[in-house]
């Protein structure tokens, strides 16, 4: 099967929908326009509105950025490519400023996932629920971001919500890098890819992200989805993935880290 754009934006706002959900304390509500979602993390990237048609009245993806405003969080107005001039003078009007463009990127056919998974002397194993701080403390050195803020997004609960799956890649016993998958209908979204910085260039992120990609395939997953920083591109890329566009990500002024 062929993913294209529109498909891929409708499983992205459909799986933060799910995701935000089941965060304790977290909220998702959507309309026409798209998905409000608010995971009560104070990062950018972690709140905000995630416009699904390229069309979407602007009344609509107001209504969703004042309800995400509400909450004081730093928070972010990401959208399709196609609907960017109009978005662009929203998001500017409310102060917002640009960040990046961020990659929306597919995966339909699994061959190069096994080669990608065997790194000498690394294991990758899923965790338990009750193992979610340990996801959470490689992913916050990998993103360079505090501890607490990936403790309050990876609950165990959250490693409970049907269709996710979190994993830890390990050399020696030690944690060298982290992932988690989110199996929703016909797609498996990919999130928090980690690497803390000593590990990298070993493709340990690569072995992750091919091992809960390959995972959801098992599960019944057509293909995959991610949406790729600058420094995982290229590895994505290497694996299979496929830009099917690029996402304009604007963030509140007073937030500076994604």
């Amino acid at each position: 099967m062929s993913i294209d754009a529109a498909v891929a934006a409708r499983a992205l706002a459909e799986t933060w929908h799910y995701l935000a959900s089941g965060v304790p304390g977290g909220w998702a509500r959507d309309n026409d326009a798209g998905v409000a979602a608010v995971t009560g993390v104070a990062l950018p990237t972690l709140n905000g509105v995630w416009v699904q048609m390229i069309n979407a009245d602007t009344e609509d993806i107001s209504d969703l950025l004042d309800q995400v405003a509400a909450t004081g969080l730093p928070h972010c107005l990401q959208f399709p490519p196609g609907s960017a001039t109009r978005l662009v003078k929203l998001a500017a009007s409310r102060g917002m400023v640009h960040l990046e463009d961020i990659p929306l990127m597919v995966i339909e056919d699994p061959a190069e996932l096994n080669a990608a998974q065997a790194v000498s002397g690394l294991v990758i194993r899923a965790l338990l629920p009750d193992e979610a701080p340990l996801h959470a403390r490689v992913a916050a050195d990998g993103f360079e971001v505090p501890l607490e803020m990936f403790l309050q997004l990876m609950t165990p609960a959250v490693l409970t919500i049907p269709g996710v799956r979190c994993y830890v890649g390990e050399v020696g016993g030690r944690p060298v890098t982290t992932g988690l998958g989110v199996k929703l209908g016909s797609n498996v979204a990919i999130f928090n890819i980690a690497t803390p910085r000593e590990h990298r260039r070993r493709g340990y992120g690569a072995a992750i992200t091919a091992r809960a990609v390959a995972d959801g395939f098992a599960a019944g997953a057509q293909w995959s989805w991610l949406q790729s920083s600058t420094e995982g591109y290229k590895i994505y890329e290497r694996l299979g993935f496929r830009t099917v566009e690029a996402w304009p990500c604007w963030i509140t002024q007073a937030a500076s880290i994604r």
